[in-house]
């Protein structure tokens, strides 16, 4: 783990000094601020991972600062451990109302300086370890099969996993993107700080929310881990503007006359069109591809490497059995057979959601003519929802063309709405109501 970046905030500038001795040797990042305003400026631009804040203060009182963090979302990161040479029990209870971690006496003794610090980063630590069990994690980090273009991507892996430099994961939907990126991520040595996954559309949402600034809570969250962008090529001017800032600078700033604030991310973008075009039409700036295709890697479509249909079959099927407690079918080699001779235009997707309807559906043996009678209803569906009935209406037209739209993506997803959302581009609490309207049900989008 690196090392904690300490900001301590006092107007007495021999508890300043002192206080900075000691942690420097202790091996932190310290700064220092003498008030109020400065405290303000130094938390915007550090990111300290524990500030030490005096109560008393000429300008601005420490609980009031408190209370800016709180606003700021700055205690979602850092632990605030209040100190005071008269403190009360009622300004002790006032500042752990408002999220202060502890509350130091003064005179200070420098050994529980040292101890208050390190339990502080410990739970920050231990927090940061919470949220990442919360988010959800492939239970295999690195992709499967033995064939050769699957060989040389876990190769690509385990060498791109030792460098920090920006990566473009490019390929067809369903093919594994997210997967790959989540795989770099826990691989690297930043494993043990946040992955933090957003698509471009959301990406886009929170650059123009200027005045309360959430994506620097989202950045602040990414600090020191991985920024995953899905669908970049959706990303706006605004979004690709503050994205290249990000990367050239190792700096967040949300406006040109706004502060610069030190951020060390590793942005791993993901694509599944080829931005070379976007480039040349102007609708993606060439500095920032420039920089993603140091390191570009390209997802092979399923298709290319059916020969490791039977892996993943055992995988998916060890899946749903263990994390969904569906019952086990076994594949049989004709089975298997048909599922290689297939195109799967869905990708990794598709076999994956395949293989969850079979286990639902079915019991016994998977044999050769069950898998065929299941494709060839996912072929009839595809059939159905590209015909176009001219006699109708264009609203009508419009309505059906998006209702087949959704129910592939739903079909999928595997009914995953928010994922949904991602890939069309569309607000979850507008797909909710789109899907409604339409009379969709996103567990069994027929």
């Amino acid at each position: 783990m690196k090392a904690g970046k300490l900001l301590i905030v006092d107007d007495e500038k021999d508890i300043r000094n002192l206080m900075e001795e000691i942690f420097i040797e202790e091996g932190y990042q310290v700064e220092t601020a003498a008030n109020g305003i400065q405290a303000q400026n130094a938390w915007r631009k550090t990111l300290p991972d524990v500030i030490f804040l005096d109560v008393w203060m000429p300008d601005i009182d420490g609980i009031s600062l408190l209370a800016d963090m709180q606003k700021e979302h700055v205690l979602d990161h850092a632990k605030v451990i209040m100190m005071s040479g008269h403190g009360t029990i009622e300004t002790a209870i006032e500042a752990t109302k408002l999220g202060a971690y502890d509350f130091l006496e003064k005179p200070l003794s420098l050994a529980k300086l040292i101890v208050t610090a390190e339990r502080a980063l410990e739970h920050n630590r231990l927090n940061q370890e919470n949220r990442q069990l919360k988010q959800k994690q492939p239970e295999q980090l690195l992709p499967i099969g033995k064939s050769k273009s699957i060989i040389q991507l876990r190769e690509t892996i385990d060498r791109l996993s030792k460098f920090t430099m920006p990566i473009l994961i490019s390929g067809e939907p369903g093919s594994g993107k997210h997967h790959i990126a989540r795989a770099l991520h826990k691989t690297s040595s930043r494993k043990d700080y946040a992955l933090v996954e957003i698509s471009a559309i959301d990406f886009n949402r929170l650059t123009d929310e200027v005045v309360l600034d959430p994506l620097k809570k989202l950045l602040r969250e990414a600090h020191n881990g991985s920024l995953v962008i899905a669908n970049l090529e959706q990303l706006s001017a605004n979004s690709q503007h503050i994205l290249a800032t990000l990367i050239q600078k190792q700096v967040y700033q949300a406006t040109p006359g706004s502060d610069a604030i030190a951020m060390d991310i590793r942005l791993i973008a993901l694509s599944k069109t080829d931005l070379e075009q976007a480039v040349q039409q102007s609708n993606f700036r060439d500095d920032l591809y420039q920089r993603l295709k140091v390191m570009p890697i390209l997802l092979p479509a399923l298709r290319q490497h059916t020969e490791d249909i039977p892996e993943l079959v055992d995988y998916f099927v060890n899946h749903f059995v263990t994390q969904e407690t569906l019952e086990y079918r076994h594949f049989t080699v004709p089975a298997q057979n048909v599922l290689r001779q297939y195109g799967w235009p869905g990708n990794l997707k598709e076999l994956k959601n395949l293989i969850q309807r079979i286990l639902i559906l079915g019991r016994g043996e998977v044999t050769d003519s069950e898998i065929k009678n299941a494709l060839q209803k996912i072929d009839n569906s595809v059939e159905q929802d590209s015909t176009v009935d001219t006699s109708l209406l264009l609203k009508e037209a419009k309505d059906r063309l998006e209702g087949a739209y959704l129910s592939q993506l739903l079909r999928e997803t595997g009914g995953n709405v928010s994922e949904t959302a991602k890939r069309s581009g569309i607000d979850r609490t507008n797909l909710y109501r789109k899907l409604k309207a339409l009379g969709i049900n996103p567990k069994n989008p027929t």
